[in-house]
């Protein structure tokens, strides 16, 4: 019996998509039956449109996009955590005092580094900035080189990319509970209650996948340099600071999730009865670990 084709999608260049890159790369997902591919979507919303489109069974995504389409209707449910490491990274020479109420930049409205900026201007900052939004990383990168934004949220490899350019990091989000808490694998809510069998062994192939990682430094820097874009040197850095992020259990229920629903509540962006479990749904990854 051939292998189930299973399309799977993450949203951009970045340390994100590793975890699930490791499990289809290194082999884990076909040791359980699954022949995963894995394309680039080029954003979390485009993450999320593959989802509700059927274009892609399983997406890997920072949380904002998910909670957004799941405030608006859309049947979609976090299953797993990943990681999602973020610093504010400013252009050359900045301290935080310097970006105090400057320019800030994000890929897009909804989205993660939206996310970021503007707790960072309400909690770290203590003041309102403009936020710029000019799509991928990389583009922020270079427009905060050019000094059109004084700062903007950024996960390695680029974050270290960018400190070897001479761009400082002002923040690290761990302080605030939000490194490796807040994104991870998503379904839609349709294929968790009628294709268990295939949840669970996805699962099984996703911890398998994270394990390999943890334990094989040349195999994680070579996940790094190809689905971060980067070189083997930075990719190797980026192992460095990232894998002791990867948590044994990956509960997608998180107090870095919860943190971003508060917030949104509080700022009226999502509906006051909105839950956690509304979006996350522990169930499937608790009951492979328990296995």
């Amino acid at each position: 019996m051939s292998d189930e084709q299973v399309p799977c999608g993450y949203a951009s260049e970045g340390q994100g998509s590793t975890p699930l890159a490791a499990a289809i790369d290194g082999g884990s997902m076909r040791a359980q039956g699954i022949e995963a591919t894995l394309t680039k979507q080029g954003s979390a919303h485009a993450v999320v449109d593959g989802l509700l489109s059927g274009r892609i069974v399983f997406g890997n995504l920072a949380a904002p996009a998910l909670v957004h389409a799941v405030g608006r209707g859309e049947q979609l449910v976090f299953l797993a955590g990943g990681v999602n490491q973020q610093f504010l990274v400013a252009r050359p020479g900045a301290t935080l005092e310097d970006v105090r109420g400057q320019p800030l930049g994000a890929s897009s409205g909804a989205d993660l580094g939206e996310f970021l900026c503007r707790i960072t201007m309400d909690r770290v900052l203590g003041a309102e900035s403009e936020i710029r939004y000019l799509g991928g990383s990389r583009a922020r990168f270079e427009a905060m080189l050019r000094g059109e934004i004084a700062a903007s949220p950024l996960s390695p490899p680029l974050a270290i990319e960018a400190k070897h350019a001479g761009c400082p990091w002002l923040f690290d989000y761990a302080e605030l509970g939000l490194n490796f808490a807040i994104g991870g694998i998503a379904a839609r809510r349709e294929t968790v209650q009628e294709r268990p069998d295939l949840v669970a062994r996805f699962l099984r192939g996703y911890l398998a996948g994270q394990r390999h990682y943890k334990a094989d430094r040349d195999f994680g820097a070579s996940l790094h340099e190809r689905y971060g874009e980067t070189s083997r040197a930075i990719a190797e850095e980026t192992y460095d600071v990232t894998h002791a992020g990867f948590r044994d259990v990956p509960d997608p229920a998180t107090e870095g999730m919860q943190m971003l629903i508060d917030f949104w509540k509080e700022k009226e962006l999502l509906s006051g009865s909105f839950a956690l479990s509304d979006v996350v749904d522990s169930a499937p990854v608790l009951a492979v670990t328990s296995a």
